[in-house]
Protein backbone atom coordinates (compact mmCIF):
# COMPACT_ATOMS: atom_id res chain seq x y z
CA UNK A 1 0.00 0.00 0.00
CA UNK A 2 1.20 3.34 -1.25
CA UNK A 3 1.60 6.28 1.55
CA UNK A 4 -0.45 9.52 1.35
CA UNK A 5 0.91 12.07 -0.62
CA UNK A 6 -0.25 15.18 1.36
CA UNK A 7 1.21 17.56 -0.43
CA UNK A 8 -0.57 16.13 -3.88
CA UNK A 9 -3.95 16.59 -1.50
CA UNK A 10 -20.01 8.91 -16.03
CA UNK A 11 -22.16 6.85 -15.20
CA UNK A 12 -25.46 8.14 -16.94
CA UNK A 13 -28.59 7.74 -14.63
CA UNK A 14 -32.30 9.44 -13.25
CA UNK A 15 -30.30 11.12 -10.44
CA UNK A 16 -29.46 14.67 -10.97
CA UNK A 17 -26.27 15.86 -10.43
CA UNK A 18 -25.34 19.68 -9.32
CA UNK A 19 -25.07 21.78 -11.74
CA UNK A 20 -22.16 22.79 -13.43
CA UNK A 21 -19.54 24.95 -11.36
CA UNK A 22 -19.23 28.70 -13.02
CA UNK A 23 -17.34 28.33 -15.91
CA UNK A 24 -17.09 24.39 -17.14
CA UNK A 25 -20.34 23.41 -18.40
CA UNK A 26 -22.29 24.39 -21.79
CA UNK A 27 -23.37 27.54 -20.37
CA UNK A 28 -20.01 28.67 -18.70
CA UNK A 29 -18.56 28.43 -22.85
CA UNK A 30 -21.19 30.46 -24.13
CA UNK A 31 -20.92 33.28 -21.18
CA UNK A 32 -17.02 33.05 -21.96
CA UNK A 33 -17.57 33.50 -25.40
CA UNK A 34 -20.43 36.30 -25.35
CA UNK A 35 -18.26 37.93 -22.30
CA UNK A 36 -15.28 38.40 -24.76
CA UNK A 37 -17.33 39.58 -28.00
CA UNK A 38 -18.68 42.46 -25.79
CA UNK A 39 -15.23 43.69 -24.05
CA UNK A 40 -13.67 43.46 -27.51
CA UNK A 41 -16.53 45.39 -29.22
CA UNK A 42 -16.11 48.10 -26.16
CA UNK A 43 -12.62 48.33 -26.36
CA UNK A 44 -11.41 47.58 -30.30
CA UNK A 45 -7.72 48.28 -29.19
CA UNK A 46 -7.94 45.49 -27.20
CA UNK A 47 -9.64 42.67 -29.38
CA UNK A 48 -6.74 40.89 -29.74
CA UNK A 49 -5.62 40.56 -26.77
CA UNK A 50 -9.28 39.60 -25.86
CA UNK A 51 -9.70 37.13 -27.98
CA UNK A 52 -6.54 34.97 -26.80
CA UNK A 53 -7.55 35.66 -22.93
CA UNK A 54 -10.63 33.93 -24.08
CA UNK A 55 -9.53 31.55 -25.80
CA UNK A 56 -7.08 30.36 -22.91
CA UNK A 57 -10.44 30.88 -20.53
CA UNK A 58 -12.04 28.40 -22.94
CA UNK A 59 -9.24 26.28 -22.21
CA UNK A 60 -9.09 26.24 -19.09
CA UNK A 61 -12.85 25.29 -18.30
CA UNK A 62 -12.26 22.44 -20.64
CA UNK A 63 -9.49 21.40 -18.31
CA UNK A 64 -11.52 21.47 -15.19
CA UNK A 65 -14.62 20.39 -16.77
CA UNK A 66 -12.05 16.70 -17.68
CA UNK A 67 -10.71 17.29 -13.35
CA UNK A 68 -14.33 17.38 -12.48
CA UNK A 69 -15.32 14.49 -14.41
CA UNK A 70 -12.16 12.17 -13.39
CA UNK A 71 -13.00 13.16 -9.58
CA UNK A 72 -16.61 12.16 -10.12
CA UNK A 73 -15.54 8.78 -11.81
CA UNK A 74 -13.56 8.15 -9.11
CA UNK A 75 -15.90 8.24 -6.90
CA UNK A 76 -18.33 6.46 -8.25
CA UNK A 77 -16.33 3.50 -8.89
CA UNK A 78 -15.06 3.68 -4.53
CA UNK A 79 -18.97 3.70 -3.64
CA UNK A 80 -19.61 0.70 -6.24
CA UNK A 81 -17.00 -1.42 -4.94
CA UNK A 82 -17.45 -0.64 -1.38
CA UNK A 83 -21.15 -1.37 -1.56
CA UNK A 84 -19.74 -4.21 -3.95
CA UNK A 85 -22.51 -3.47 -7.01
CA UNK A 86 -22.09 -2.38 -10.12
CA UNK A 87 -22.47 1.81 -11.15
CA UNK A 88 -25.66 1.50 -12.30
CA UNK A 89 -27.18 -0.43 -9.68
CA UNK A 90 -25.26 2.04 -7.21
CA UNK A 91 -27.05 4.72 -8.39
CA UNK A 92 -30.22 2.96 -8.88
CA UNK A 93 -30.15 2.53 -4.91
CA UNK A 94 -29.49 6.34 -3.65
CA UNK A 95 -32.32 7.05 -5.79
CA UNK A 96 -34.79 5.50 -3.86
CA UNK A 97 -33.78 7.48 -0.67
CA UNK A 98 -33.96 10.80 -0.14
CA UNK A 99 -31.86 11.03 2.74
CA UNK A 100 -29.73 8.87 0.32
CA UNK A 101 -29.61 11.57 -2.36
CA UNK A 102 -29.24 14.66 -0.12
CA UNK A 103 -25.94 12.64 1.33
CA UNK A 104 -25.01 11.70 -2.90
CA UNK A 105 -25.37 15.26 -3.86
CA UNK A 106 -23.40 16.41 -0.95
CA UNK A 107 -20.51 13.50 -1.89
CA UNK A 108 -20.59 14.82 -5.84
CA UNK A 109 -20.10 18.18 -4.97
CA UNK A 110 -17.14 17.90 -2.87
CA UNK A 111 -15.73 15.45 -5.09
CA UNK A 112 -15.88 18.06 -7.62
CA UNK A 113 -14.48 20.56 -6.16
CA UNK A 114 -11.38 19.00 -4.49
CA UNK A 115 -7.84 18.64 -5.54
CA UNK A 116 -7.25 15.27 -4.00
CA UNK A 117 -8.62 11.65 -5.77
CA UNK A 118 -8.32 10.08 -2.53
CA UNK A 119 -10.64 12.63 -0.82
CA UNK A 120 -13.06 11.85 -4.34
CA UNK A 121 -12.18 7.93 -3.52
CA UNK A 122 -12.89 8.19 0.01
CA UNK A 123 -16.20 10.05 -0.26
CA UNK A 124 -17.30 7.37 -2.53
CA UNK A 125 -16.40 4.69 0.53
CA UNK A 126 -18.82 6.67 2.73
CA UNK A 127 -21.22 6.22 0.01
CA UNK A 128 -21.00 2.84 -0.19
CA UNK A 129 -20.68 1.72 3.76
CA UNK A 130 -23.95 2.90 3.99
CA UNK A 131 -25.11 1.35 0.92
CA UNK A 132 -23.52 -1.94 2.33
CA UNK A 133 -25.23 -1.33 5.71
CA UNK A 134 -27.84 1.59 6.21
CA UNK A 135 -26.72 1.52 10.05
CA UNK A 136 -23.49 3.13 9.08
CA UNK A 137 -25.72 6.45 7.68
CA UNK A 138 -25.27 8.28 10.97
CA UNK A 139 -21.23 7.98 10.87
CA UNK A 140 -21.03 7.92 7.36
CA UNK A 141 -22.81 11.05 6.93
CA UNK A 142 -20.33 13.10 9.36
CA UNK A 143 -17.68 11.83 7.64
CA UNK A 144 -19.00 12.93 4.06
CA UNK A 145 -19.35 16.84 6.18
CA UNK A 146 -15.61 16.49 7.27
CA UNK A 147 -14.44 15.27 4.18
CA UNK A 148 -16.36 18.27 2.41
CA UNK A 149 -14.29 20.76 4.26
CA UNK A 150 -10.87 18.97 4.04
CA UNK A 151 -8.40 20.22 1.57
CA UNK A 152 -4.49 19.81 1.28
CA UNK A 153 -4.05 23.12 3.47
CA UNK A 154 -5.96 21.34 6.13
CA UNK A 155 -3.82 18.00 5.87
CA UNK A 156 -0.59 20.22 5.99
CA UNK A 157 -1.64 21.31 9.75
CA UNK A 158 -3.24 18.31 10.83
CA UNK A 159 0.23 16.62 9.90
CA UNK A 160 1.35 18.07 12.85
CA UNK A 161 -0.90 16.78 15.57
CA UNK A 162 -0.99 13.19 13.97
CA UNK A 163 2.08 10.80 13.74
CA UNK A 164 2.25 7.55 11.47
CA UNK A 165 4.13 4.37 12.23
CA UNK A 166 4.76 2.44 9.14
CA UNK A 167 3.76 -1.10 9.47
CA UNK A 168 5.25 -4.54 8.16
CA UNK A 169 2.00 -5.03 5.89
CA UNK A 170 3.10 -1.45 4.43
CA UNK A 171 0.19 -0.28 5.97
CA UNK A 172 0.67 2.89 8.56
CA UNK A 173 -0.65 3.00 12.05
CA UNK A 174 -1.87 6.66 12.22
CA UNK A 175 -2.31 7.85 16.12
CA UNK A 176 -3.47 10.91 17.87
CA UNK A 177 0.36 13.24 18.40
CA UNK A 178 0.91 15.92 21.56
CA UNK A 179 -0.28 18.81 21.80
CA UNK A 180 1.50 21.60 19.62
CA UNK A 181 1.33 25.53 19.42
CA UNK A 182 -0.09 26.50 16.30
CA UNK A 183 2.67 28.85 16.35
CA UNK A 184 4.83 26.21 15.72
CA UNK A 185 2.27 25.00 13.09
CA UNK A 186 2.46 28.49 11.62
CA UNK A 187 6.45 28.66 11.28
CA UNK A 188 6.40 25.28 10.17
CA UNK A 189 4.42 26.20 6.73
CA UNK A 190 5.09 29.82 6.29
CA UNK A 191 1.16 30.72 6.58
CA UNK A 192 1.74 33.64 9.11
CA UNK A 193 -2.39 34.38 10.83
CA UNK A 194 -3.56 32.30 7.78
CA UNK A 195 -3.02 29.20 9.41
CA UNK A 196 -6.00 30.24 12.00
CA UNK A 197 -9.05 29.91 9.61
CA UNK A 198 -7.70 26.15 8.79
CA UNK A 199 -7.29 25.17 12.78
CA UNK A 200 -10.79 27.00 13.22
CA UNK A 201 -12.02 24.20 10.57
CA UNK A 202 -10.39 21.09 11.72
CA UNK A 203 -11.59 21.98 15.32
CA UNK A 204 -15.61 22.66 14.10
CA UNK A 205 -14.87 19.34 12.11
CA UNK A 206 -13.86 17.35 15.40
CA UNK A 207 -10.21 16.20 14.24
CA UNK A 208 -8.35 18.62 17.02
CA UNK A 209 -8.97 19.65 19.96
CA UNK A 210 -8.41 22.11 23.10
CA UNK A 211 -6.81 20.02 25.53
CA UNK A 212 -9.10 21.48 28.41
CA UNK A 213 -11.86 18.65 27.97
CA UNK A 214 -8.76 15.91 28.02
CA UNK A 215 -9.39 15.06 32.06
CA UNK A 216 -12.81 16.38 32.57
CA UNK A 217 -11.59 19.96 33.07
CA UNK A 218 -12.85 23.54 32.61
CA UNK A 219 -13.82 23.66 28.62
CA UNK A 220 -11.97 25.85 26.71
CA UNK A 221 -12.87 28.24 23.73
CA UNK A 222 -13.59 25.81 20.52
CA UNK A 223 -11.98 28.47 18.39
CA UNK A 224 -7.91 29.26 18.88
CA UNK A 225 -7.69 33.56 18.56
CA UNK A 226 -4.24 33.27 18.99
CA UNK A 227 -1.02 31.53 17.56
CA UNK A 228 -0.36 30.75 21.57
CA UNK A 229 -3.08 27.69 21.60
CA UNK A 230 -2.25 24.41 21.92
CA UNK A 231 -4.51 21.82 20.37
CA UNK A 232 -4.05 18.40 19.91
CA UNK A 233 -5.63 15.58 17.48
CA UNK A 234 -8.75 13.83 18.29
CA UNK A 235 -9.23 9.98 17.05
CA UNK A 236 -11.52 11.27 14.06
CA UNK A 237 -7.87 13.22 13.05
CA UNK A 238 -6.04 10.09 12.80
CA UNK A 239 -8.93 8.29 10.88
CA UNK A 240 -8.34 10.77 8.36
CA UNK A 241 -4.93 9.73 7.63
CA UNK A 242 -6.69 6.44 7.40
CA UNK A 243 -8.89 6.93 5.55
CA UNK A 244 -7.26 8.45 2.84
CA UNK A 245 -4.73 6.17 2.76
CA UNK A 246 -7.19 3.08 2.24
CA UNK A 247 -8.63 4.97 -0.49
CA UNK A 248 -5.63 6.04 -2.36
CA UNK A 249 -4.57 2.44 -2.68
CA UNK A 250 -7.71 1.65 -4.18
CA UNK A 251 -7.42 4.26 -7.19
Amino acid sequence: MEPVDIDQYEVESDFELPVDQIGTGTGGKVLLAAGGAALGALVPALGVPIAAGTAALEVLREKLQKQQEKRMEILIQAASTQAETDPVKLVERIVQSDDLALLAAEAIDAARRTRLDSKAASLGRSLGAILQDDALIDKESIWIRILSVIEPPHIRVLKYFVTGKKLRNGSTYWKPGLAVSVQTVSDGLGLEDAVLPLVQDLLRCGLLMNPGGIDGGTAERLVPDSLSEEPRATQLGAELFKRLEFAADEI
